[in-house]
C-alpha cells in the first residue's frame, strides 16, 4: 500500500465531516454563541502550531527536510508579512464574528485545546520523527478539508458573507501545499522500510485522532459557562515574553 492509500482509508474510516461538531454547524443545532465560544477556545491551537514544527525542524538531520519544516513555518507567519500570518488572519475572522481581538485572552484555556497542544509538543520533542512528521501532515490535510466546510457552515447560517471568511480561504489555498511539505519525505520511505512505514502510520493515526477528538471535545464542552470569565496566563500558549 502507498502512502496516500492508507491517508484515504484513514479518512474513510474516520469520516471527519462526521465528527459531531460539523454535523451539529451543518444542521444548524450549533448555536452562534456557540460556535464563537469554541472557535475563541480553537484560536490557541492556532496560534501554538507553529512552534512545534520549529522544535522537530531542529531535529531532522537533513538540510532539504529542516528547509521543507522551515518553509511550512514561514507559511504560518505570512511569509514575514505578519498581518498575513495565521495568528492575524484568526483573529480578523473572530473580529468580523464581533469578538473583541484579545478575546481569546480572556478565557480560561479548555483541557481539550491544552491536550491537543502538549501531544504536539511531545511528538515533536520526543517521538520518532517520521511519527511526528506523519501527524503534522495530517493534520494539515483533515484541516484543508475542515476549513472548508466551517466557511461553508458560517455562510449558511447568515453569520458572515462569504467575502469575510479570509483565514478559512488562506488555509484551502495553503494547508494541501504544507501537508506535502510534510509527507513527501516520508513517500519513498513509507513503501520500502517496514519500520519506518510504522512510525508514520502512527503518526497518521495520532494526528488525525487528536484533531478530530479536538473538534469533539469542543463540541461537547460547548455549553461550559464556568470556564469563560477569567483571564489566563495560558502557560503551553504563552511562553516567555
Amino acid at each position: 500500500m502507498k502512502l496516500d492509500d492508507f491517508i484515504r482509508a484513514l479518512k474513510a474510516r474516520l469520516a471527519p465531516l462526521e465528527n459531531p461538531y460539523f454535523r451539529a454547524l451543518k444542521d444548524g443545532t450549533l448555536t452562534r454563541e456557540e460556535f464563537v465560544e469554541t472557535q475563541l477556545q480553537f484560536a490557541h491551537a492556532v496560534f501554538f502550531f507553529s512552534r512545534p514544527m520549529l522544535v522537530l525542524a531542529a531535529r531532522v538531520s537533513t538540510p532539504q527536510g529542516r528547509l521543507a519544516l522551515l518553509k511550512n513555518v514561514g507559511d504560518e507567519h505570512g511569509e514575514g508579512d505578519l498581518s498575513f500570518s495565521h495568528e492575524a488572519t484568526f483573529t480578523r475572522f473572530l473580529e468580523r464574528l464581533g469578538v473583541e481581538a484579545d478575546a481569546p485572552w480572556s478565557r480560561p484555556l479548555w483541557p481539550e485545546v491544552r491536550a491537543f497542544n502538549t501531544v504536539l509538543a511531545g511528538a515533536c520533542t520526543l517521538d520518532d520523527v517520521p511519527t511526528a512528521l506523519a501527524m503534522l501532515g495530517i493534520i494539515e490535510d483533515l484541516f484543508a478539508t475542515l476549513s472548508t466546510e466551517i466557511g461553508r457552515g458560517v455562510v449558511a447560517r447568515g453569520w458572515l458573507n462569504a467575502e469575510a471568511m479570509v483565514h478559512n480561504r488562506t488555509h484551502e489555498e495553503l494547508d494541501l501545499l504544507n501537508e506535502e511539505g510534510f509527507l513527501a519525505p516520508l513517500r519513498p520511505r513509507f513503501e520500502t522500510e517496514p519500520a519506518v512505514r510504522y512510525q508514520v502510520e502512527q503518526g497518521l493515526e495520532l494526528g488525525a485522532t487528536v484533531f478530530l477528538g479536538l473538534y469533539r471535545g469542543l463540541y461537547e464542552s460547548r455549553a461550559r459557562r464556568d470556564r469563560r470569565s477569567t483571564h489566563g496566563p495560558h502557560s503551553v500558549v504563552a511562553g516567555f515574553e
